[in-house]
Order: C-alpha cells, then structure tokens, then sequence
C-alpha cells in the first residue's frame, strides 16, 4: 500500500506507471493488431511491411493510427489503479510512461487520472534504457517513482527513487532488490498454470472424439487403425487449443461484455495477448506436423479444418447462417479426418446423418447465446450478426435440422444394405426414441438459456448419458 503520511519531499514527487503488463494486461500494440485483424484480417498482411519499414516504434504508430482502443475495454490492473488514486489523493501528479504508442496510450492517461504521459512515438520505442532517459531529462535522477513489469523495465527503476514491481518473477524480483534502494510489489494480472491450462480449453477436447466414429461405425477392431486415429486425435486436440486461443484473442473486446465470457482467461487479462499468441502458434504448428506424420490425406483433413477455423474466427463467425454452417462442418470435418485416416470409405447414410445432426448443434449453441444475449437485456449477440428478434427462427432451423437427421437415421435403419452390418437391423430402431428425447431436451434448453455449448453440456448431463447408453445398447443388441 502507498505510505499513508508522505513527506513534503515525497509529495512532491511524481508517480509514474508503465502501461504493458503493469497498468494493462497484455500489451496495447498486440490488442490492437488483434482488434484490426478481427474487423479486416487482410490487414495482417502489411504487418511485415509496417516492421520492415518503421520497426517497432512505427509498426505501434500504424496499428494505433488504424485501430481506436477504448479505456473501457480493457483490463486494468486494480492494485495499480489503488496505487493511481492514492497518489492523486496525497497531491502527487501522476504520468504514465509506456513504449506503447502515444496515440493509444492518451486516452488511457486522461482515463485514469495522469497530469501527462510519454510513449513511442514512431520514431523511438520508448523502453528500457530509452525510457530511462526521459524520465531522468524530465524529473532528474531519483526524481520519480515508477511502476513497472518485466526485465526492461530494470534500467528505469535503477534511476527511480522507489521502484514498485508489479507481478515479478522471483529471478526479477532478486534482481531489482540487487539495485538497492526502496522496493515495493504488487500483485500482477495472473499468468498462473490453472489459467493457461484454461486458456487451451481441455475439456472442448472431447469433440475430437468424432475421429473415432468412422472406426466405430464400421466396426473396426484392427490396433494398428485405432492407434492412427487417436494418433490424429492427439493432433487435433492441438489444433484445437490453438484455434480457441486465438479466437479468445480476437473475441476479447467482445467477451469482456458478455456475462460468462468476460471471465475467460484471455478477456479477463490473466494470460496476456503475446505469450497466448505463441502458444496458439505452437499448438497449431504441433497439430499440423503430427497429422501429415500419419498421412497426406489426415494432414490435409487437418488443414482444412485449421483454414476453417480461421476463416470462423476472423470472418465467417460474423455473417448470418454461414456462421452455424462453418460450426456444422467443423465437427463434420472432424468424423471425415478420422476416416481419411485409415481409408474407411463412408456411406452417404453416415454423411447425411452427421450433417444435419451437426447443424442442429450448432444451432443450439447460437440459439443458446442469443437466449443469454435477451435475459441480459441485450438487443444482439456480441461479434455475430443476430438479434433477439431471430430467436424463433433459429429454435425452428434447430428443431428441423436435428429431426431431419433423425429422419435420416430411421430410413438407414429400415435401408437393405443395414443388413451387412447387422445381424438384427431392427433393433437399431430402440436407439431412434433415445436421441428424439436428447436432441429435443437439448434444443429446449438452449432456448431457455441453460446450456452454452451444447457437445460440453452433454458431458455434465447425466440424461444425457443415459439416453446416450441407450443408444449404444440398441447398436450393441443389433449386432
């Protein structure tokens, strides 16, 4: 805490506070390419070209030029907000100091309460030894005490006459305790393992289950075919995290005003923007390798749905009905992999059945987050092109979509080639009961709002799993 009965020589002396990773989560350059990338991914590709042209200083210049950051919209750091105010309140000015560009880091300066700032300003990227330089020519040596974050940050409070460390490491914190003088710390926006480990969301895994269905679906006992496919699924489970994350770095304005969302690693400022981005990098990199490691067609399975999953995640996700295709043919894409894998040719039973069943999921989901979006009082779903005023429409496409498959599945159970298969077809008609009342419960909840996602609810539902052990017992009794 701030001393609470200062000095007439510490009254005097101003507070300055870094912004990245110290005031803010994460780093205002990253949130902002984020943010352009979100509304014009082609952008993306002048970054290289901004790097090139201006490095670091003129690359902030350019984003900050093309993308506005709202102070609301981001996630600061209340320990050092406590100390912002505490310093206001003994009459001591406040500056921020940043190598973020001054075009982003105004409006936050003006936000918080700070007499002045000084950033990047496409010239100079105001950090380390740099902003050291300008503190000392504008407050002198020892003339200012400063809040700060990482390793850079090292050569500025060796010239601070109180160094504050926010969220240090143990090595950092050593090493500024090693400059003498007065040191002080404060906790940091998060970063713990339980919150990475969230980040990649492990529990999303279970839809890459889908590899298995082919295997299932035709009766495939051979060891060397399962371990391939839970190979594929290893593989996928990568791709996945790392398309979560990435989709959670783009969504992050839009999550912070969402009721549960808001509460996500990234939009909560736990995990910052740059690690997660390298993370999700690393993942997709992984995933990539292991599936063309199995084969040509598993690999390209895996681009595919990686290219989908960009392309939902920066474009697709926001126009009307393509976005609930995308997500269909996203957990599709995921039985078809499975098969491309070990060469299991599919019947277009299977592919229609899975087609429609996967739409009807998919609606639910959005049906679900409109449902949400109204019992909030919201007029639209954050980031995607619905209103509340769809929700019948959409609980309508979801009921047609789930019966038509189930429709599908009740002409593949009375087809004459059922036969091959099993020796007492009829009895898959037991199974057909059991996931009426799934797909209907399921649906009915998503328009009351109870589930999010519809494949993780079914985890926790324990009618779930008990009309889904229906399912497989009238499967197992036909054969």
């Amino acid at each position: 805490m701030a001393a609470a009965s200062p000095s007439p020589a510490d009254a005097m002396r101003p507070l300055v506070v870094d912004v990245d990773g110290t005031l803010v989560a994460g780093d205002l350059a990253v949130e902002g390419a984020a943010r352009l990338v979100a509304v014009a991914p082609l952008r993306a590709l002048a970054f290289p070209w901004w790097l090139a042209r201006g490095g670091r200083a003129g690359f902030k210049r350019r984003v900050a030029g093309e993308v506005a950051l709202a102070p609301a919209t981001l996630v600061l750091n209340p320990a050092v907000m406590e100390e912002i105010a505490a310093a206001r309140a003994q009459g001591r000015e406040v500056w921020l100091a940043s190598g973020s560009d001054e075009g982003h880091v105004a409006a936050l300066a003006e936000a918080v309460g700070a007499v002045g700032h000084l950033a990047s300003d496409g010239r100079t990227n105001l950090v380390g030894a740099a902003k050291a330089a300008r503190l000392v020519e504008r407050f002198g040596e020892g003339g200012f005490d400063y809040i700060g974050n990482e390793r850079r940050d090292l050569a500025v409070w060796k010239r601070a006459r109180v160094a504050i460390g926010v969220g240090l490491s143990r090595r950092l914190e050593r090493k500024l305790r090693g400059l003498g003088g007065e040191v002080r710390l404060l906790p940091g926006h998060g970063g713990r393992a339980e919150d990475w480990l969230r980040a990649l969301r492990p529990h999303q895994w279970v839809k890459n289950a889908l590899v298995f269905v082919p295997l299932v679906a035709a009766h495939e006992t051979g060891a060397a075919s399962w371990a391939t496919v839970a190979l594929l699924f290893a593989a996928f489970c990568a791709l996945a995290s790392g398309s979560y994350v990435l989709n959670d770095l783009l969504d992050a304005p839009h999550d912070r005003q969402h009721a549960s969302k808001r509460r996500r690693p990234l939009a909560a400022g736990r995990v910052a923007p740059l690690p997660a981005l390298a993370v999700a990098a690393a993942a997709m990199a992984g995933g990539l390798a292991v599936a063309f490691s199995l084969s040509a067609l598993a690999g390209m399975g895996a681009v595919l749905y990686l290219a989908a999953t960009f392309g939902y995640s920066l474009w697709l996700k926001r126009k009307i009905f393509i976005d609930v295709v995308t997500l269909s043919m996203l957990y599709a894409g995921r039985v078809l992999a499975g098969a491309a894998a070990v060469a299991i040719p599919l019947s277009p039973w299977f592919v229609a059945f899975f087609m429609f069943f996967f739409l009807a999921l998919a609606v639910a989901k959005r049906l679900a987050e409109l449902r949400a979006r109204h019992e909030s009082g919201g007029s639209e779903a954050g980031g995607r092109a619905y209103s509340v005023d769809d929700l019948p429409a959409i609980a309508a496409i979801g009921a047609a979509s789930g019966f038509a498959a189930l429709v599908v599945f009740a002409l593949y159970a009375s087809s004459p080639g059922v036969s091959g298969l099993y020796e007492r077809p009829v009895f898959l008609w037991l199974a057909l009961p059991a996931l009426v009342y799934w797909l209907g419960r399921t649906l009915l909840l998503a328009n009351r709002g109870k589930i999010d996602d519809p494949v993780v609810f079914a985890l926790r539902d324990r009618a779930a799993w008990l009309a889904g052990g229906a399912s497989v017992g009238a499967f197992v009794i036909a054969l």
